[in-house]
């Protein structure tokens, strides 16, 4: 698979289709959802999002060190993935300016979480069940994890490609097959890390004449050997819509 930025993890997420009764099984659900994210690649035009970094580095809880990135991002099929900086740190950047060094700078593709989730060819590396909850405001949890003896995913952690060995929990919207939010737990870290976790949330956005559910953020998570290390990478996005020649790009 191929992405940018730390993590090799693809992009992007799945269109809305119909709707998935809790009575089905657990199969069902799971090939509804990566039914969307196939016909989503399909479809989503190139669009614009304004996209918020925040990237701290904790000691002991306390604050070691913070950075505050604003961009213009877009995601394009020709170009792939974008950004152009407007602000750092509450500061306007400079014209073309490049991303600062950040103290923690994970960079997770757009999307990952999804498609590292639901894509058809990922399926099979994966098992899949109904979680301990029952389904709750239309919405039904699943859990995952990937197979023991599972070769064919790999993760680019800190510069070292590790066989993926990690679990997690899918919340899916009964009423149209769409995944509200997800969380990950990595187990098989380089030996910097002693603990890594990723988080998002999603949302409709109509983009053109479609409706897409889009990441309202993207939240990683880690702890360093010496456990008084943590830190966080917080991607926010809004305001997503069509990318074209009536977009003007401003700080």
């Amino acid at each position: 698979m191929n992405g940018f930025g730390t993590m090799a993890l693809v992009s992007l997420l799945f269109l809305q289709t119909t709707a998935t009764p809790p009575s089905q099984k657990v199969d069902e659900v799971v090939a509804a959802v990566s039914k969307n994210v196939d016909t989503f690649w399909n479809q989503l035009p190139d669009f614009i999002c304004n996209e918020k970094i925040t990237s701290t580095s904790f000691e002991s809880g306390l604050i070691r060190e913070q950075k505050i990135v604003e961009s213009i991002f877009t995601s394009s099929r020709k170009s792939g993935p974008q950004r152009q900086i407007t602000t750092i740190d509450g500061k306007p950047a400079k014209k073309n300016a490049k991303m600062p060094d950040l103290p923690v700078n994970w960079n997770v593709n757009f999307g990952f979480a999804v498609q590292s989730t639901f894509t058809p060819s990922i399926l099979k590396y994966h098992n899949y069940s109904f979680g301990p909850k029952a389904a709750e405001d239309g919405k039904l949890n699943i859990s995952f994890e990937t197979k023991k003896e599972q070769q064919g995913i790999k993760w680019n952690l800190a510069g070292k490609n590790l066989i993926a060995r990690d679990a997690g929990t899918a919340w899916i919207d009964t009423a149209t097959s769409q995944l509200t939010q997800i969380e990950r737990n990595f187990f098989n870290l380089p030996n910097s890390l002693s603990r890594m976790s990723a988080s998002s949330e999603y949302g409709p956005v109509t983009i053109g004449p479609n409706t897409f559910w889009l990441p309202k953020y993207v939240r990683m998570e880690s702890v360093e050997r010496d456990l008084r290390k943590s830190g966080v990478y917080l991607a926010e996005y809004r305001n997503c819509r069509k990318f074209g020649a009536e977009v003007t790009l401003v700080p």
